[in-house]
């Protein structure tokens, strides 16, 4: 599930920001210097916009995400829904104040019309193009994550690779065909926002999407609960922009030379490419360890932060073996100056050094967001975006010049990562749980069996250990013989009416748990998508011998919850361990 998910998420930040550095390459070739500066000088502004995007995203994510885990589809949708509303109402707000007041705006890049007329036409031009795609620009930030958790990251990835072409494509043809400057170039980018966008709202027209615009069951308490888990987002963006604001000043103090200066560009450029990888990651443990948290699963939480970490170790440590074997042919793709490559080579072998710590930080961050740790995760941001790379930045700036700042990105995140270590062991003792949840989440080991079902025969036995659970805490036998009955029935149910994937067999990943006075037993399959009260309803008033497992546990049970996320089905069947025998 993990795997899948972020390889998905990965190559849809690929995609985004491929698509701006090949922008980049097209207007500064096509149409000058003076035109890409324009582009670029509106970073403020487009910082600002994601910003906001990433902000609600967020908040939507956690919050809809935990709302999902408990199988509890209203509130899920009323903040998903709410998500949706507040970021049309700022989209709608950002373009009145571009349309009305564009000069305002560019002040606050730093180009005024008497100071720089040449760029301030350049930025005008490309922004009434970029105006357009700006309230789809911030749609896809909300819709998208939701349509990955619900079995829709196909759709996700295809949307990206569209985007992806049709920014490339619109921007040769405005440059080489319709020779439309920096409008074309904005338009372009808008219309591709819009193409998809379009493609992405397929998904809610489906009849099984779990999402849908509703604010039932809303209540204002989500409105806190989502601006709370937002909060790292904007002190991580905030500390960031006050990190690259004071690093470049430190490294414009004690360069020797433009070359340098350059050359930390270069590592700046080469880093946000290469930083897709943990942030697709990351991103991905940010919603899946919400689902997990809603749902109470410690067992599960620890596997996923296990196989996370995996991850990234494998896949950052590869990119950093061949960035680091690479380092001189990837800085000739960006000059051909000696002095420049040289220090670029240099700088990005130091990039390459940090980019495991860098993930795993970066992970750990993200799942900290996920299980509301936020004032731990606000205390690592800042010192992972600000303290940290400042002061380790200042320090070897200081005694090595250009190339100690360059160096001090690998120091400063292994001292990140050594940070972290000494914050998990001061607050449980142990440098072994990172998990970080407490003692009572999902009740007392002794309360919860776990399992994992790959046979009939797994089924068989779990049903008869489902019983026996249940007798030993005091249960009355006719409701243990329920509980055995629907083990029997839902996970078996997985055996008989599926094949196994080619690459994988069939698995089932089974929970049995006592909290607050209800027996709750939870089936996780990676199979095609199944919601068993849906299915019932569709087919209850059918032959009295047409699915006489299912109508008995759907009878029986005192609530059955369904979810689909990450392409696997989610069942959770309650019944209540102090009601007498029926």
């Amino acid at each position: 599930m993990f795997v899948s998910t972020a390889a998905a998420m990965i190559f849809t930040q690929l995609a985004g920001y491929g698509a701006v550095l090949i922008d980049g390459i097209i207007t500064s070739r096509a149409l000058g210097s003076l035109a890409y500066s324009a582009i670029s000088l509106l970073g403020p502004f487009t910082g600002i916009v994601l910003l906001i995007s990433n902000a609600f995203s967020v908040g939507a994510q956690v919050v809809s995400s935990q709302a999902v885990g408990r199988g509890d589809r209203d509130k899920a949708n009323a903040a998903f829904t709410f998500s949706v509303i507040g970021i049309a109402l700022m989209a709608v707000l950002l373009v009145i104040v571009c349309m009305l007041c564009p000069s305002e705006l560019f002040k606050f890049c730093g180009i005024t019309e008497t100071s720089h007329p040449e760029i301030y036409s350049y930025m005008s031009d490309y922004l009434k193009g970029y105006i357009p795609g700006i309230p789809f620009m911030m749609l896809i930030q909300i819709i998208g994550p939701v349509i990955v958790v619900d079995m829709g990251k196909a759709l996700f990835t295809s949307s990206a690779f569209l985007f992806f072409v049709a920014d490339i494509i619109g921007d040769i043809l405005n440059a080489y065909v319709f020779h439309g400057g920096n409008y074309g170039m904005g338009l372009a980018t808008s219309l591709s926002y819009m193409m998809q966008f379009f493609m992405l709202i397929t998904h809610f027209m489906r009849k099984n999407s779990y999402f849908a615009i509703s604010l039932k069951g809303f209540e204002a308490s989500q409105i806190a609960e989502m601006a709370k888990a937002a909060s790292p987002t904007f002190v991580l963006k905030l500390a960031t922009a006050l990190r690259d604001l004071v690093i470049n000043r430190i490294n414009i103090y004690v360069a020797f030379s433009a070359a340098a200066i350059a050359a930390r560009g270069i590592q700046t450029d080469t880093n946000t490419v290469l930083f897709c990888f943990a942030m697709g990651m990351g991103k991905t443990l940010l919603t899946m360890s919400a689902v997990f948290y809603g749902a109470s699963d410690r067992h599960g939480m620890t596997r996923l932060l296990t196989c996370a970490a995996k991850m990234a170790v494998v896949v950052s440590g590869t990119i950093s073996l061949i960035t680091f074997i690479c380092a001189e042919w990837l800085a000739r793709c960006f000059t051909s100056e000696p002095e420049v490559i040289e220090f670029a080579a240099f700088s990005m072998r130091c990039m390459a050094v940090a980019l495991v710590p860098d993930n795993l930080s970066v992970l750990f961050q993200h799942y900290l967001q996920g299980i509301n740790e936020r004032k731990l995760v606000n205390i690592i941001n800042f010192a992972s975006r600000f303290f940290i790379p400042v002061g380790t930045a200042l320090v070897m700036g200081y005694y090595f010049g250009s190339k100690g700042i360059m160096a001090s990105i690998a120091a400063s995140e292994i001292i990140l990562l050594v940070f972290i270590v000494v914050l998990v062991v001061m607050r449980t003792g142990s440098v072994r749980n990172f998990t970080l949840l407490p003692e009572t989440f999902g009740g007392r080991e002794s309360d919860n069996i776990y399992s994992s079902i790959t046979s009939m025969d797994d089924v068989e036995r779990e049903s008869i250990r489902a019983e026996k659970f249940c007798l030993e805490y005091g249960i009355s036998s006719d409701r243990a013989k329920f509980m055995s009955i629907f083990v029997e029935e839902m996970a078996g149910n997985i055996f008989t009416h599926n094949k196994p994937k080619l690459w994988n067999k069939l698995r089932a990943d089974y929970r049995l748990s006592l909290n607050g006075g209800k027996i709750c037993m939870t089936l996780r399959d990676c199979c095609g998508r199944f919601d068993p009260s849906a299915f019932y309803e569709a087919h209850k008033d059918d032959s009295p011998d047409s699915l006489p497992g299912l109508k008995i546990v759907m009878k029986l049970a005192d609530d059955v919850r369904y979810f689909s996320a990450f392409n696997s089905n989610n069942i959770m069947i309650y019944i209540d361990a102090e009601k007498g025998d029926r």
